[in-house]
């Protein structure tokens, strides 16, 4: 009686076939707040300009010509010239930064291409050396590209929301900017229009220093870090400006007859 001929083992290819099951990415959505944390650095960007540069100016017109008259013209000038010309910057940079986005994204989009174009063939090689069957290579692919895409599609929609509102609604930006700019400018001014001369400095240091560093403190809230760092901070750029249209008072001014 002739034997049986011998049990062949289950071949690594049929065991390496995947099954036919795709998964889809989980969308993820920008986290609760991310335009908001947008919006406050446009505020930031109008409001420390307009305090910073006007509490220096104050302080030095009001050491050099001892005039609240003197002071607050000049103060209401800068006033207008800041908010005006940080609308316009806001306005204005919107385009360029648009454009170069766009630039960047679509060179990083032809290499990516490239490079997937690349690997893909290198995996449709490796796949058939492993003896999976053109239809089983066609659908790890498939799933593959579909991951990869969805990924993307998440990372710039993440990218979107927690983007600059300057880049995606430039007139908005430069309202906001502006208006942040004339409302940080008037808070080292009113303590000039409000209070003899001899005692507005010393307010208007105060509130510049207590505005700068609430303002340190929400942005750190709203974009992470350490609150007491950020208001630090931000109070420091405050001074250092003060310091410096001080001095520039003392030394180049004198009380007006």
């Amino acid at each position: 009686m002739a034997a049986a001929p011998p049990h062949e083992p289950p071949s690594r290819a049929a065991d390496a076939r995947p099954r036919a099951t795709v998964e889809t990415v989980e969308t993820v959505e920008p986290p609760r707040g991310a335009r908001g944390a947008a919006l406050i650095r446009d505020v930031i960007l109008g409001g420390q300009d307009g305090l910073v540069n006007v509490l220096g100016l104050v302080l030095g017109m009001a050491v050099a010509t001892g005039s609240s008259r003197v002071v607050v013209t000049a103060g209401l000038a800068a006033l207008l010239a800041e908010s005006i010309a940080m609308a316009g910057v806001a306005f204005t940079a919107s385009g360029a930064e648009r454009q170069l986005g766009s630039t960047i994204r679509r060179t990083l989009d032809e290499r990516r291409e490239a490079v997937n174009r690349s690997r893909d063939a290198d995996r449709r090689l490796r796949l058939a050396d492993a003896g999976l069957s053109p239809e089983s290579i066609a659908l790890v692919v498939a799933e593959t590209e579909a991951e990869a895409t969805a990924w993307r599609d998440q990372v710039e929609l993440m990218r979107t929301a927690l983007a600059p509102a300057r880049e995606t609604r430039p007139v908005r930006a430069a309202a906001v900017v502006g208006v942040s700019t004339a409302l940080g400018s008037a808070v080292p001014l009113l303590p000039f229009v409000l209070l003899p001369i001899s005692a507005a400095p010393a307010v208007a240091l105060a509130a510049g220093a207590v505005v700068l560093a609430a303002a340190g403190i929400e942005r750190a809230r709203t974009t992470g870090g350490r609150q007491l760092r950020a208001a630090v901070e931000m109070v420091a750029i405050g001074l250092v400006s003060a310091l410096a249209g001080y001095l520039i008072g003392v030394l180049l001014g004198g009380p007006v007859a």
